[in-house]
């Protein structure tokens, strides 16, 4: 069982208790158990399931109190986004685990009780099937691009393109098991139900509020870690000297700042980025930090930033333009945002980065590349393949 009896014994809705069972043992038993299952974890991991509560109006007041998981898309004009108050949640932090059940679902306790520990993680076995589009073809867009931002329409604009993978099967949460173990200091996320599921290991904040404290760390510029720690330093002094990921980088930090400015009384800004490493590429970094204004919780924050140029461009108008013109692949919730909230309105936003969508025995992963006036082709496609590697390298079986 993955439940203690003296856990789930006398549980009532309504009541939290302690419990030291890990959230992704619960997401991974209750996935496999058939109920929505939602996550969201770094240094402290939260876990919801089963659903008391849901809108598609991320501002909607939820009617109780409680931990809300919520993902919003790409493009709010193609599809809506969602805010859940689960029946069950599991927050394990510095202090331990806290296992609460929601007012009004008395029939979980038993639920709980009746679950299997999850065991062992297996390994996926995807093969890939499709690009959606080639290289070769994505190339051919990069040049577009670099075209109207040449003609001074676009200063930077974001393109994406995705790999298709097929499984005899594959369980959600076992992907979100080992993107944790391999990317511990990322934002690993799933959200899971009706068939689907949208998984994912983010490195990147778009928003974080406590209290009046807000803080957001967009990454813009990227380049492929070093075989070694010499190579590795040497790539990282060439990103840091790269004028042409300086200005990408600069496009996402101005319009942070921009956005946030009106809404806080005081800003922190770094006059200068930092190299954010993760598994096996590295990115230009920048902490902004805030006191607000006036209140506002961190999905008002999270809505009033996105789209940021790290997934759309600058100007935020013409390079969605670019991209519903240019684009070939439906992006869902690649590139928007996924995270939590809580009453008070303090919670995390990340974007939806380094993800795959589950579906019908098969996955479709997701990477873009800033595109702006100084980039090149080739080098854009080899960006790509770094980041959808985080990914692949988890899901499939035989080489990319």
């Amino acid at each position: 069982m993955l439940f203690p009896n003296d856990v789930v014994t006398g549980l009532t809705a309504g009541l939290s208790v302690p419990c030291a069972v890990q959230p992704i043992d619960l997401a991974r038993s209750a996935s496999r158990a058939g109920f929505p299952v939602f996550y969201f974890g770094r240094r402290e991991e939260a876990v919801g399931v089963g659903v008391a509560w849901r809108s598609d109006d991320l501002l909607a007041r939820p009617p109780s109190e409680g931990r809300l998981f919520f993902a919003f898309p790409f493009d709010g004009s193609r599809r809506a986004g969602s805010v859940v108050l689960p029946a069950v949640t599991l927050v394990k932090g510095e202090a331990g685990g806290r296992l609460h059940v929601a007012p009004g679902q008395e029939e979980m306790p038993a639920m709980l009780s009746r679950l299997e520990h999850p065991g062992e993680t297996p390994a996926p076995a995807g093969r890939v099937t499709a690009r959606d589009p080639e290289s070769d073809v994505w190339a051919a867009m990069v040049e577009r691009a670099r075209e109207t931002i040449g003609s001074g329409l676009l200063s930077k604009v974001v393109l994406a393109r995705s790999v298709t993978l097929a499984f005899d099967e594959v369980r959600p949460f076992d992907v979100v098991a080992l993107l944790r173990e391999r990317f511990p200091d990322a934002f690993t996320y799933g959200w899971a139900e009706n068939g689907s599921a949208f998984v994912g290991a983010s490195p990147e904040l778009l928003v974080e509020r406590r209290g009046e404290s807000i803080r957001s760390f967009p990454l813009a510029g990227s380049a492929v870690r070093g075989s070694g720690s010499i190579d590795d330093a040497k790539s990282a002094r060439a990103l840091l000297g790269s004028a042409k990921d300086r200005s990408e980088h600069q496009f996402v930090v101005d319009e942070i700042v921009r956005l946030l400015r009106p809404l806080t009384s005081e800003m922190s800004v770094p006059t200068r980025p930092t190299v954010v490493r993760v598994a096996n590429i590295q990115h230009l970094g920048t902490e902004i930090r805030g006191l607000l204004a006036r209140p506002m919780g961190v999905v008002q924050l999270a809505m009033a930033l996105h789209p940021t140029p790290a997934v759309c461009g600058t100007p935020t108008a013409a390079a969605l333009s670019f991209i519903r013109d240019v684009e070939t692949l439906d992006r869902g919730w690649y590139a928007g945002g996924v995270g939590w909230t809580d009453a008070s309105g303090d919670g995390e936003a990340a974007v939806a980065l380094r993800c795959a969508l589950l579906q019908n025995h098969g996955a479709r992963v997701y990477a873009g590349a800033g595109i702006v006036r100084d980039s090149d082709a080739a080098a854009e496609v080899a960006e790509t393949e770094a980041k959808l590697r985080a990914l692949l390298d988890i899901l499939q079986t035989d080489p990319l």
